[in-house]
């Protein structure tokens, strides 16, 4: 016998080892099975899969923007479904969104082109 052929069927214990499945080999194993948690039954709602809403005017809240605000905002006024608005509201008029906002602008009136494109940026 060569030299060759004693090395393939000479086996090492730990790699052996190694390459067996384990008896408990699955990821529910190691992690445990998955926890369910109850949903709490409501009796006001039809569907216990109903999104939550919030309670959103947008037109007073569009009043409560400055001129500066409307200017700026109009994409998302003009464009964000009422659904996101009352979710959103408060972040888009944060200090670091109007900043953005401006810096677009300019960038806009610079000639430098914007990707994407305005009307296509809440389009998903």
């Amino acid at each position: 016998m060569s030299s060759l052929n004693l090395k393939r069927k000479a086996t090492d214990p730990h790699t052996a080892d190694a390459k067996k499945p384990k008896a408990n080999g699955s990821i529910t194993s190691f992690f445990g099975q998955p926890k369910i948690i109850p949903k709490p039954e409501s009796s006001n709602t039809t569907s216990s899969d109903a999104p939550v809403t919030k309670k959103f005017d947008k037109e007073a809240w569009i009043a409560a923007l400055t001129e500066e605000q409307k200017e700026l905002l109009k994409l998302e006024i003009d464009t964000l479904h009422e659904s996101w608005l009352p979710y959103l509201a408060d972040e888009i008029k944060s200090k670091e969104f109007l900043q953005l906002k401006k810096f677009l602008k300019a960038e806009g009136e610079r000639g430098q082109k914007v990707f994407p494109p305005l009307e296509d940026v809440y389009s998903w």
